[in-house]
């Protein structure tokens, strides 16, 4: 059996970057394991490269497991939750915004322990990941794999440009660079994308050139179902095959790259985590390592939505799913600056009542609230137990809370309400986003129900209660209980982060050190958004490239002093 020097479990976001950088390094040998289907350069299917994310709404792209708690098991629904089984993984489904955050998101994690991943130091993996077509100078790259762009304003939606006229008149500050520019304000968005199509880490670092390197193998369709584990040392991993067939593959390193929700329980399965949940679930104990699986973050969002009327809706054709994005910050003692934002966005969906879904979506960007990943009581070798414990601390609630009344200010302007009708909160979006198949069933639904809502928009927010419970702006106000609609209404992006979280020795929770090494184990090491001690003020897609970008040179620089 040949033996690596590399093997990287899963070429998402995170592993399709450390698989381009490591190969790069002459001599050394390194495999790539994808549980979901491999995407051939240049030939990818239409859904995955569209500048609107089509990808999102193809089930066959996905985890079919994954089901999620947004607060606790005893006090929520598992719900399913989205997360991409493809080459590419989530960055193949995902929106493709691509936000840094601020720098304070960097320095935090230096102060939490992350030694050597301050701001100055993440710096030059932003600049080394992207090229930047809008913008250049100190602040941004420009010759990485990742094409970043922005929209023109001639090509904004009309929702984008009535929400950019409201914010003037409240003298928000006008943000065209919000990767360079740190100030709070109206932000043009960033995308992730080529001219006409998606820009994923499997597309851009994975290309023709980088899968012909002799030194590279990559293997998909095959699960990881677990460590080899020799003593306190990783060996390699055990792979499952979609045909039924299994082997182990070794290696010198294994870096563990399955993403927030996979890669703490790949690590429990295996007998490294908090020695006492383990026992209960039947693992015998190789590293008691407590902070596996704990400190899970992910940015709490309310969905807030209008009809829009026939003249503020899009036309045909496809555009990204945002053009601009809200950014502020609540100013709570102790609050860490930009932990507000707004999402907007002129259509949620692909089919005809999608397309006439405005929505301004608050979202609390620097969440205090901790939740878990747990093996489960029932099947520990099974789907996990992914609790979110959203809004658990008070400072969560109230801070959603404003941001939930600024959005419904905007909605009634006279900018926002000369193109749309009455504001309402989806208070279930998990069960009206289950029509979002690209199936011909739900085109036809989807299509009677948006011509109903153009002859009578009192009777399209009445069908729209058939799909998931709605509430509308007027009546909430009216109740004097937004506090309840938040705790009632509250569900999660995909920006999950930190549950095997860098840190100092000394700190009982800190999974890895700053070069992304697991404690206590040999030969293994976690490289993914997993290693983030807090989540940034963006979405985490970009940050999870640049933390596979610094941990790939961290191991080559290693490599490099032996």
């Amino acid at each position: 059996m040949d033996e690596f020097d590399y093997l990287i479990v899963g070429a998402g976001a995170a592993g399709s970057v450390l698989a381009n950088r490591l190969s790069a390094a002459p001599g050394t040998k390194v495999l790539l394991l994808e549980a979901g289907r491999d995407l051939a350069p240049g030939s990818e299917p239409p859904d995955v490269r569209s500048v609107f994310p089509m990808a999102a709404f193809n089930e066959s792209y996905m985890w079919p497991d994954t089901r999620v708690h947004w607060r606790r098991a005893e006090d929520s629904p598992a719900v399913p939750f989205p997360q991409g089984r493809i080459l590419g993984g989530s960055s193949t489904v995902m929106g493709m915004w691509a936000l840094r955050g601020t720098p304070g998101d960097y320095d935090e994690w230096e102060q939490a322990g992350a030694r050597g991943w301050g701001w100055e130091h993440v710096l030059p993996f932003f600049r080394r990941l992207e090229t930047d077509c809008d913008f250049g100078g100190e602040m941004h790259g420009k010759d990485g794999p990742i094409p970043i762009r922005r929209e023109p304003i001639e090509r904004w939606s009309l929702l984008a440009r009535a929400v950019e006229t409201q914010m003037r008149r409240l003298d928000w500050p006008a943000v065209a660079d919000l990767n360079g520019d740190f100030r709070d304000g109206h932000c043009v968005m960033p995308n992730s994308r080529y001219e006409n199509s998606r820009a994923s880490s499997g597309i851009c670092y994975l290309t023709s050139e980088v899968r012909g390197r002799p030194n590279l193998t990559i293997l998909t369709d095959s699960t990881v179902t677990g460590l080899v584990m020799e003593g306190r040392r990783v060996a390699g991993v055990s792979v499952r095959r979609t045909d039924g067939s299994r082997t182990n593959y070794r290696a010198r390193e294994t870096v563990v790259a399955a993403g927030a929700l996979r890669s703490p329980v790949i690590l429990m399965q295996a007998g490294i985590g908090p020695a006492e949940h383990l026992r209960t679930r039947g693992v015998a104990v190789t590293v008691d390592l407590p902070g596996v699986g704990q400190n899970l973050q992910n940015h709490p969002v309310l969905y807030l939505c209008a009809l829009l009327n026939p003249r503020g809706r899009d036309g045909g054709g496809m555009r990204p799913a945002a053009s601009t994005y809200l950014r502020w910050s609540s100013q709570i003692p102790g609050g860490a600056r930009a932990d507000l934002a707004i999402y907007v966005r002129s259509y949620l969906a692909w089919h005809a009542l999608g397309r006439r879904l405005a929505s301004l979506a608050p979202v609390l960007q620097k969440p205090a609230s901790r939740g878990t990943v747990s093996l489960d009581a029932s099947d520990p070798r099974g789907t996990p137990r992914i609790e979110f414990n959203f809004l658990a601390d008070e400072r969560d609630v109230s801070r959603l809370a404003s941001a939930f009344r600024l959005a419904t200010e905007i909605f009634d302007s006279a900018a926002l309400r000369s193109i749309c009708g009455e504001a309402f909160v989806l208070t279930n979006a998990n069960r009206l986003m289950r029509y979002n198949a690209v199936t011909r069933a739900n085109a036809l639904r989807a299509g009677i129900a948006a011509a109903i809502a153009d002859a009578n928009p009192r009777l399209g927010l009445s069908l729209l209660r058939r799909f998931g419970r709605v509430e509308t702006i007027a009546a909430i106000h009216a109740s004097g209980d937004i506090e309840r609609i938040v705790r009632d209404s509250v569900t999660g992006t995909g920006h999950v982060c930190g549950t095997c979280r860098m840190g100092r020795p000394d700190d009982r929770l800190a999974v890895c050190d700053e070069h992304a090494r697991v404690y206590g184990v040999d030969g293994l090491r976690v490289g993914d958004a997993s290693l983030m001690p807090t989540v940034p003020s963006g979405n985490t897609h970009i940050p999870t490239v640049m933390v596979a970008e610094k941990t790939a040179h961290s191991i080559l620089h290693e490599e490099n002093d032996h």
